[in-house]
């Protein structure tokens, strides 16, 4: 990178944190470029949302942000390579540690090259091809997503080859050996979500028309496979939370997704369903987290955008538990400038097994996740 680049990053950094500047390409010169884009935003949290920030769940205020690099440079006539970095900054540490130190860790980091019409190969840090599948009712800021799996899961030592044309997209992704990454859904002995892989791979495929009356139709369907580590079946009697990954042996997952229209004005709909399938050793039991999602939602010329949605989860064991959690979500947003969005987001439980009695069915004691709670978030973002 020539030392004029360099230059140019750093200043851009130091401008970007200090005034309410608009999105940028801070360098572009014989095809090479770098942007530079990121958020701040407080955020009011209620009590029992699990992000307010303290360890009393009280309702409190969360300031948080984001900072991203875009690069690109032309190789050849045909062939660009490209990279992405981005950081999320938070007020407070992690709860269970510090929580009077900030953090600033990666959300992506990854590396690439753009080959035109043949499509795209990146490496890095990301989630899997099944993300794409996602996409479609993952449209709330803070309480939505509760029906599926992987939204979460950006994971190290990934490779994704991806190629559009003619309204069709397809991804394919494969993640190397690496310890300690992202697994949602992964629930069982204090795994935290946090697993050791073996190896994973990830297909999917996406259709999207021209517009039909008030929009695009789309449809997605996606695979995934995931074989984890089989190298700490040790210590099961002093500390079986050290022993998360001996337990899991691998997982398979399979989602499906339909939508109709643009989230930027006029009516939006879309749905989803999708299920992962984990297998476990020994004499541990199965178990599928299957659920669906259904969004609705409109955008005004005015900036004001209207959403609602129904969240579905089920958490099947095999031979054990099979419990439900029912959700509904809903926003309201308010773009003043394109640089400036309030909103007000609320989750509402309409269903969820919460029995307490011995042999009741409860969704948050099998699954640690809590959707019991009506939660509500209020926040202010500024983008550049």
């Amino acid at each position: 990178m020539k030392k004029s680049l360099l230059a140019m990053a750093v200043a851009a950094v130091a401008v970007a944190a200090t005034s309410a500047a608009s999105a940028a390409t801070v360098y572009d010169k014989d095809g090479t470029s770098l942007a530079v884009y990121g958020r701040i935003q407080g955020v009011v949290y209620s009590q029992d949302s699990g992000k307010t920030g303290n360890s009393y769940g009280d309702t409190g205020l969360q300031g948080s942000g984001r900072l991203g690099l875009d690069m690109r440079t032309q190789l050849t006539d045909g062939i660009a390579a490209f990279a992405k970095a981005e950081w999320e900054m938070a007020d407070n540490g992690e709860r269970g540690g510090d929580r009077n130190d900030d953090h600033f860790k990666s959300r992506y980091l990854w590396v690439g090259a753009d080959f035109g019409v043949f499509g795209q190969l990146k490496a890095g840090k990301f989630e899997d091809a099944v993300k794409y599948v996602l996409l479609p009712t993952d449209i709330f800021d803070d309480f939505g997503c509760n029906g599926q799996l992987d939204n979460d899961d950006k994971r190290d030592g990934m490779f994704m080859y991806t190629w559009s044309g003619y309204g069709f997209t397809a991804n394919v992704s494969y993640q190397t050996a690496k310890d300690g990454q992202l697994v949602d859904g992964a629930w069982f002995y204090g795994a935290n979500e946090k697993l050791d892989i073996n190896d994973a791979y990830a297909i999917s495929v996406g259709y999207q028309s021209p517009d039909v009356l008030f929009g695009p139709i789309g449809v997605r369907l996606g695979y995934a496979h995931t074989d984890f580590q089989d190298d700490v079946l040790r210590g099961t009697t002093v500390e079986p939370w050290n022993t998360a990954t001996g337990y899991y042996d691998d997982y398979d997952q399979v989602a499906a997704s339909l939508y109709w229209g643009s989230l930027d004005v006029g009516p939006y709909v879309g749905a989803l369903y999708q299920f992962r399938d984990f297998g476990m050793k020994g004499s541990e039991n199965d178990y599928k987290v299957q659920g669906a999602e259904f969004v609705v939602a409109y955008g005004f010329e005015n900036g004001v955008s209207l959403r609602a949605g129904y969240n579905w989860m089920n958490y099947d064991e095999d031979n054990g538990a099979d419990v439900d959690a029912h959700t509904l979500p809903v926003i309201a947003m308010y773009n003043v400038t394109p640089n400036f969005r309030v909103w007000a987001e609320a989750r509402f439980d309409v269903g969820t097994d919460d029995d307490t009695g011995v042999n009741g069915k409860n969704f948050k004691k099998e699954t640690t996740q809590n959707f019991e709670e009506n939660v509500y978030s209020v926040g202010a973002r500024y983008t550049f």
